[in-house]
């Protein structure tokens, strides 16, 4: 029975392959007589956009997501992004509150600055200086008779003399 069995059975051919199509050549163009178009700035990233692009087409059809979108661990992926999601926002947030308090101090310190600054303006005027001099008993110097010194040597023993006489720690 077994031998009839064999004789039934077809018996196994090889397969069939076909031929590749002739490659057809193209005819030969003529030269171009353009200037080559120039070369805008950032046309080197043009080939990596289309790389992500063709990556990010083909995942939908790839085993991984088939198979986790069948399952219940698509579940748990949602969840995550949902959370992530979550989290850019509450981070957001925080960061534009505590912009918030940095532009109110800023705007606080450029207050006090205004302030000092009117304050030192008015504390070294040249009347308030002119006023609080005459008060000491000094006295303004006259324009026409303002000159240079030449200091001697007896200059250094009278300079030291009056220091000593004010009480001065030099």
């Amino acid at each position: 029975m077994a031998a009839a069995a064999t004789a039934r059975r077809a018996p196994a051919r090889a397969p069939v392959r076909k031929k590749a199509p002739a490659l057809r050549v193209a005819p030969a163009r003529k030269p171009s007589r353009r200037a080559p178009a120039p070369r805008r700035p950032g046309g080197h990233l043009i080939p990596i956009a289309v790389g992500t692009a063709t990556a990010v087409r083909h995942l939908p059809d790839s085993s991984l997501m088939v198979r986790m979108t069948r399952g219940r661990a698509w579940i748990g992926v949602l969840g995550l992004l949902l959370a992530g999601i979550v989290a850019l926002n509450v981070f957001t947030l925080s960061l534009s509150a505590s912009a918030g308090h940095i532009d109110q101090n800023i705007q606080a310190l450029d207050q006090e600055n205004s302030f000092l600054r009117s304050r030192v303006a008015q504390l070294s005027s040249s009347a308030r200086v002119h006023h609080d001099g005459q008060a000491l008993g000094l006295l303004g110097a006259a324009t026409d008779r303002i000159g240079y010194l030449t200091a001697g040597p007896h200059d250094v023993v009278v300079a030291a003399q009056r220091l000593a006489a004010a009480g001065s720690g030099y």
